[in-house]
């Protein structure tokens, strides 16, 4: 048990090193949420769109969406509308 939980504190480190780094250490939890299902949704399929993110997230609409904002508004994503679906957009990250 101890050699889980020193390896979970080493990770937990090295992620809080990494988001110093990237400059994103100042995100609240649900943007964390958001962000990172983004970038994880881009890595995977190189496109992501808002009904991704929701999913991924296991947030509320209102919530992602509330979000998204925020993120723009920090330059670390961008939303574009999508040409196909007037009603969904395209995020794209930033950083």
């Amino acid at each position: 048990m101890k050699t889980f939980k020193k390896d979970l504190m080493d990770a937990i480190n090295l992620l809080a090193n990494i988001e110093s780094r990237l400059q994103i250490n100042f995100l609240n939890p649900n943007e964390k949420a958001v962000f990172y299902s983004i970038v994880m949704k881009e890595n995977q399929d190189q496109k992501c769109i808002i009904s991704d993110v929701i999913k991924m997230s296991k947030l509320s609409r209102s919530t992602v969406f509330k979000t998204l904002k925020l993120l723009q508004s920090k330059n670390l994503i961008s939303l574009h509308q999508s040409a196909i679906d007037k009603r969904e957009f395209n995020i794209q990250v930033e950083v």
